[in-house]
């Protein structure tokens, strides 16, 4: 007799175990066939979707006016957040050019009495060429004007936020010291010409321009991050200022060994080293000196990193919003 006739019941089970993991695997392979090709069409599907996203609109008079009011939308929501952020920001004053040398002369006296020996020996504000010139004409100097108010706000703001010094102090020039016209008409200047031009594209909407003030100061971690704070705040910095750049450099390079770091304060004369330190009685203040007869305790923490000296750079953007509703200069 055969083992399968001996033993039924067992190859009963083994037979239906069997046919049972035979078909267990045909719907694997069945499922995992339709989940390929449904996982082919989805890609296949989802790429075409994305082609037709991508490709230009139609040149139909319908898509025209569409994307003309969406244009015309986008282009009055930012003329409104302008305007409203022109409005926050300090207003341009108009200033002569021997008013602006003036000023300029004026607050370098000022800040040199509140820096004292924190500033450099040769300390201007960064508007070194105005001291012995004047600006170009009385538009330049009210530009100046504002730009100066600026970097003196930020000075002072280092200086009332304690650093210990101001290495350098530098900024950029402005297009119209430089005989460039400014981004507003170069914006109006694109304008006219897409308006002109059937073909062309919309020209992009310019709402700020943008200044940068470069700084190296050394300070301590509690006047940096008092510094950091009042520049981010707008209680404090009527200037809207983005610090881009921040670089610290530690003048500890490397921790204290630890052979100085568990220095102790010395053992009172005539006690006993190998005594155990007897504890601070109850009632009394650590802070307050001991009374007669009792000796402090030894200090069980040291300071190891936070009270080093930093050397920090930073750039600092001055965001200065242009109005929106200034016309645009009459172009040929």
């Amino acid at each position: 007799m055969s083992w399968i006739q001996e033993n039924k019941v067992p190859a009963a089970i083994l037979g239906m175990t069997g046919a049972g993991v035979i078909g267990l695997g045909v719907v694997l392979f069945n499922a995992w066939s339709d989940a390929g090709a449904a996982q082919e069409e989805f890609d296949t599907v989802n790429a075409s979707l994305a082609s037709m996203k991508s490709a230009p609109l139609a040149p139909t008079p319908e898509n025209l006016a569409a994307k003309q009011a969406q244009v015309k939308d986008y282009s009055d929501a930012v003329g409104k957040l302008s305007l409203v952020l022109y409005k926050l920001q300090p207003e341009d004053k108009p200033i002569s050019n021997n008013d602006f040398q003036a000023k300029l002369k004026s607050k370098i006296a000022e800040i040199k009495k509140i820096g004292g020996n924190r500033l450099p020996a040769e300390f201007y504000l960064s508007f070194n060429e105005y001291i012995a010139d004047i600006p170009k004409t009385d538009e330049v100097a009210s530009e100046l004007s504002t730009y100066l108010d600026s970097v003196d706000e930020i000075v002072k703001m280092l200086l009332n936020s304690g650093v210990k010094s101001i290495d350098m102090v530098e900024r950029s020039q402005l297009p119209s010291e430089k005989g460039e016209p400014s981004k507003p008409q170069q914006a109006s200047k694109a304008k006219a010409k897409a308006v002109a031009s059937r073909t062309a594209r919309p020209a992009a909407v310019n709402i700020t321009e943008r200044r940068q003030v470069r700084v190296m100061i050394r300070t301590d971690q509690g006047a940096l991050q008092t510094l950091l704070s009042k520049l981010a705040s707008p209680s404090e910095m009527p200037f809207f200022t983005v610090v881009r750049l921040l670089r610290v450099e530690n003048e500890a390079k490397e921790g204290p060994p630890r052979a100085t770091a568990a220095v102790t304060a010395p053992m009172p004369s005539g006690s006993d080293p190998t005594a155990p330190a007897s504890p601070t009685p109850s009632g009394v203040d650590p802070a307050k000196p001991a009374p007669s007869g009792i000796q402090p305790a030894a200090p069980d923490s040291h300071v190891v990193l936070g009270k080093e000296t930093l050397r920090a750079f930073l750039e600092i953007d001055l965001v200065k919003f242009v109005n929106p509703n200034t016309p645009a200069p009459a172009t040929r």
